[in-house]
């Protein structure tokens, strides 16, 4: 399994002892970001389906995010439940913005099988708010 690029967004592929970590860097910021990732997600969701692999997505390097990719996510945690694949997400709770959009997600799939998402603490600088 590789990693890819997609204008401005990184993923970077690794293993963990269970499965498969899949790494966001940069930003995910095209208009239509399902469009390039559907075709790399099916590839590894039918991977981690044949291995009995679970993925960790991880979100924390991100730094920004569209409300496409947000849709994009949604659909991605039924197409990994229907085929079987656990799924966790993991984002920085120490950035407001990701807290939010990872928050809804877990609230509006959360009878999703074999889906969780989890918060970690990251080091990214406190966000300002409001004008200087």
């Amino acid at each position: 399994m590789h990693g890819t690029v997609f204008g401005d967004l990184t993923i970077d592929v690794g293993g963990v002892p269970d499965g498969l970590e899949l790494v966001w860097r940069g930003a995910s910021n095209s208009r239509d970001p399902g469009e390039a990732l559907r075709a790399y997600f099916k590839v590894t969701l039918a991977e981690a389906a044949t291995r009995r692999a679970n993925l960790h997505l991880h979100f924390e390097h991100l730094i920004q995010f569209n409300s496409s990719t947000v849709s994009f996510l949604l659909h991605l945690v039924d197409d990994a439940a229907a085929q079987g694949v656990s799924m966790t997400f993991f984002y920085d709770g120490s950035l407001r913005w990701q807290a939010h959009n990872f928050e809804s997600i877990a609230l509006l799939k959360r009878d999703a099988k074999g889906f969780s998402v989890r918060r970690l603490e990251g080091a990214a600088p406190a966000e300002k708010v409001g004008p200087p």
